[in-house]
């Protein structure tokens, strides 16, 4: 059994499971009982300081600390089948729903109130015939409810978490393969992989799902597994990049596309993948870059800018872009020429700081907490999740990490360099007398800003 690890990265002092930031960043590691490993594509659900992931091989679902990364429950949450653990769904009412092989196609429902004994509620059984693993679950507004769609029968099905049924038994037949759904108010928008075109449910009454209608888009675009949807705040106004790296905008009340030309990109030899938003900015990510665009107006989009990495870059594969809380930053992954993740000024496309070498591949990535602290889980064939504090630079006095300055820093400081002063790796952070050096001075700077005296 393995639990966590502080990551020794250069120039960091470890204590104990305490992981100090002596280069402004600071990494803990999560690892999990062999085997286990996780799929490409896999995600971890966040729910406050406490995150939820299945590994396959051993088929588990396991609670995490997101600030110590200790795994919470020790024995996990097996799952029925192995090889099928993909990605977590949280619903409200404390119930997490996976999607997979249980043993036949269905939805695993777990009882997560308390991440120190997860639970089975039970398994909705879906038609011989379906799979939805790997597929993403969208959850309706009554918190119960939820969404799935399955291939190769192309359908999309609704279910409930409290009578573990299915709302819609026979489900809605598709005209074409779904992936990627998106929900927003009683429609649900779903990426067409085999038409390149976006399909459109009414979901308005889920025992009684129907067609609302089909999007035609420009030109002959084509989507992957990865091109996802966002919806903007008014609830009807979507997003998708295709796989020629074109930005479409669409009304799923009116079925038109807003931006009838679209907007590129990229060039067309690269491919596109998922999308984020925050706000009016979308930041859309490629095979070899990232570009932030503009979304006020969704009849007429424009570039605000693209990504500077300094470099070449290949970014990961079905990886995700995270904004930090104020919508300033963002976080990416990048699988070549090394594994790293970056941080990007959202405004302009600059480096805020010098990318961080993380193990490979960096996927599913993620900002959280106090301090926006990053979430990365990797997938080289050994299941680990990476936290990390500082990525987007440090704040002054804030030794351990959690986005504040307090009498924990004063006892990081305490535990770090003890009463000796010798010669220590430079820390900007625990540099509170800015004299270019961390020693005892500093120690007597964190007393005297609370009050203790020196």
């Amino acid at each position: 059994m393995r639990g966590f690890t502080g990551r020794m990265l250069v120039g960091l002092t470890v204590v104990g499971c305490l992981v100090v930031p002596v280069c402004g960043q600071s990494v803990i590691v999560v690892e999990f009982p062999d085997p286990g490993a996780f799929y490409g594509n896999s995600t971890f659900a966040v729910d406050g300081s406490v995150a939820y992931v299945p590994t396959y091989d051993n088929d588990v679902l396991w609670s995490f600390s997101l600030e110590t990364g200790e795994l919470l429950d020790p024995d996990g949450l097996p799952l029925p089948v192995p090889g099928t653990a993909s990605d977590p769904f949280l619903f409200p009412g404390d119930r997490l729903v996976i999607p997979g092989w249980f043993p036949g196609a269905g939805a695993f429902v777990a009882d997560v109130s308390d991440p120190t004994d997860l639970t089975q509620v039970g398994i909705i059984s879906l038609p011989t015939g379906t799979n939805i693993q790997g597929q993403n679950v969208e959850v309706d507004d009554n918190g119960y409810i939820g969404y799935a769609a399955s291939f190769p029968n192309d359908t999309l099905y609704s279910f409930n978490i409290n009578t573990l049924s299915l709302e819609d038994p026979d489900g809605l037949a598709l005209p074409g393969n779904p992936d990627r759904i998106a929900l927003a108010g009683d429609r649900v928008a779903m990426v067409d992989t085999t038409n390149g075109r976006i399909m459109v449910a009414d979901v308005s009454d889920p025992a009684n799902m129907t067609l609302a209608g089909v999007i035609e888009l420009p030109g002959t675009s084509s989507f992957g597994s990865d091109d996802n949807i966002v919806f903007a705040d008014d609830g009807q106004t979507g997003f998708v990049t295709d796989n020629d790296c074109v930005l479409y905008s669409f009304d799923v009340i009116s079925l038109t596309v807003s931006d009838p030309d679209g907007l590129s990109v990229a060039g067309a030899q690269y491919s596109a993948g998922r999308v984020t938003r925050y706000g009016d900015t979308l930041a859309c990510l490629w095979s070899r870059g990232l570009t932030f665009v503009d979304i006020s107006d969704p009849t007429n989009l424009s570039v605000s800018c693209q990504a500077d990495f300094g470099e070449t870059v290949s970014t990961s594969p079905g990886g995700t872009v995270a904004f930090t809380a104020d919508g300033t930053k963002v976080a990416v992954p990048v699988c070549w020429p090394g594994a790293r993740l970056y941080a990007i000024e959202a405004a302009s496309g600059d480096l805020v700081s010098e990318p961080l070498d993380v193990d490979p591949y960096p996927f599913y990535t993620t900002v959280y907490g106090p301090g926006d602290r990053v979430g990365t889980l990797i997938s080289n064939g050994d299941a680990k999740i990476w936290l990390i504090s500082g990525l987007f630079g440090g704040i002054t006095g804030d030794l351990d990490g959690d986005g504040d300055v307090d009498l924990s820093d004063l006892a990081t400081l305490l535990a770090a360099y003890g009463t000796c002063v010798g010669d220590h790796d430079y820390n900007p952070a625990a540099d509170l007398n800015e004299d270019g050096c961390v020693d005892l001075s500093d120690l007597a700077a964190l007393l005297a800003n609370y009050g203790i005296g020196t």
